[in-house]
């Protein structure tokens, strides 16, 4: 099995790296505000548009994967995401912008739901849990590194540079794709998961709603209300969204034993998600001004909730009701989990901008732990289908 983490960990750094554009307009997002006179919701669906292909399309692409197959789809998806980063730096209307954003959520559906499948087809029985988990913190890792390098090259490159940097580097990125030892989701057939997992993946969604109104809008709540410079704001965005990079970690940890129970899931998803929801909007709120007490409040509330989701990616698979790696059931829920993960994070940003205007950054405070609280109750429910069903 050894042998096989070289492969399991380039998949995700792939993953990462197509995550990290959704990062790159969320730093820069004062910068468009100017240059193309954009409201905060209009940012944030400018932002999140990255997961429109996901959001309209990702079920469609779980059940039709066994017939692209994993490597042409990575392949597709890498060289959408290179040729519209590179158009972005070149539009100059509002219209076009929005355009090219939206079919690069396109290429970012294909990479994301080839990655998982093929990881899933790759590690063995006892690996494949730390192995999903591993690829669960692709998003917010992505994230991070996608705001500290743009936050980083914006003033010395200028906006058309950073189009034009991350073009060069996804680019770069379809060489190793073309090596990799792939296979998984190569069955012909078409299987629905098993009723537990489209709640579970439910549950992902609520958490990715709430993760990128949060992150996505973060740069911006530091800049305006902690006074926060773009180089600053930027960072402790990326600061934020990797802690989920340790939580992997933890829960990886605690895998350690082989398969993950569903008792072993919820004894961390209870006070880790509870305590995050306590937390935020004390951050977001009057209640702390300072902008280190506000960064280090908001690390904490992310790495909490952050334990959670590498436990669900885990038991996705023992969710679905899959019997083999390449059982198409592991395909049909991973498109489910994009489906509800994209439609989360299209929704969450400008969501999230809205309940700013209506209600302030307090606001949006109360709305997050409310949704972390409803993720709770859902990962709580399909754990109960599920162990009913195998009853």
């Amino acid at each position: 099995m050894l042998g096989r983490w070289p492969t399991i960990i380039t998949l995700w750094l792939i993953g990462v790296l197509a995550a990290a554009q959704l990062a790159k307009f969320s730093v820069i997002a004062p910068l468009l505000r100017a240059q193309f006179g954009l409201s905060l919701p209009a940012t944030g669906l400018l932002i999140s548009l990255l997961e429109v292909g996901g959001g309209l399309f990702g079920f469609v692409a779980g059940l039709a994967l066994g017939r692209i197959g994993c490597r042409r789809s990575l392949l597709a998806g890498m060289v959408i995401l290179t040729l519209t980063s590179l158009l972005e730096a070149l539009v100059t209307s509002v219209g076009a912008l929005f355009a090219v954003r939206a079919f690069e959520g396109i290429g970012y559906l294909l990479a994301v739901i080839a990655a998982p499948t093929a990881i899933a087809g790759i590690a063995d029985d006892r690996s494949r849990p730390r192995a999903l988990a591993l690829w669960s913190s692709f998003v917010p890792v992505g994230i991070a590194i996608g705001s500290a390098i743009t936050s980083v090259a914006t003033t010395p490159i200028g906006v058309r540079g950073i189009m034009l940097l991350w073009a060069a580097l996804l680019a770069a990125a379809i060489v190793p794709v073309l090596r990799l030892p792939i296979g998984g989701g190569d069955s012909q057939r078409i299987a629905l998961p098993a009723p537990a997992a489209w709640i579970s993946t439910l549950a992902f969604g609520v958490y990715t709603l709430f993760l990128c109104a949060l992150t996505m809008l973060l740069p911006t709540f530091l800049i305006e209300q902690r006074s926060a410079t773009l180089g600053a704001a930027g960072m402790i965005a990326a600061v934020a969204s990797l802690s989920a990079l340790p939580a992997s970690g933890l829960a990886i940890l605690a895998m350690r034993g082989g398969t993950l129970s569903a008792r072993r899931l919820l004894v961390v998803t209870v006070p880790a998600l509870v305590a995050a929801a306590l937390l935020v909007p004390v951050a977001l709120g009057g209640q702390v001004t300072g902008l280190t007490a506000t960064a280090t409040i908001l690390v904490v509330a992310i790495l909490l909730s952050g334990l959670v989701s590498p436990l669900m990616f885990a038991r996705l698979p023992i969710l679905a009701g899959a019997q083999s790696p390449h059982d198409p059931r592991i395909a049909t829920a991973n498109g489910l989990l994009t489906q509800f993960g994209a439609g989360g994070a299209l929704i969450g940003p400008p969501l999230g901008g809205l309940v700013v205007g209506l209600w302030g950054w307090a606001g949006l405070g109360i709305a997050i732990a409310l949704l972390t609280l409803l993720m709770l109750v859902a990962v709580a429910a399909a754990e109960g289908v599920g162990m009913a069903r195998q009853a």
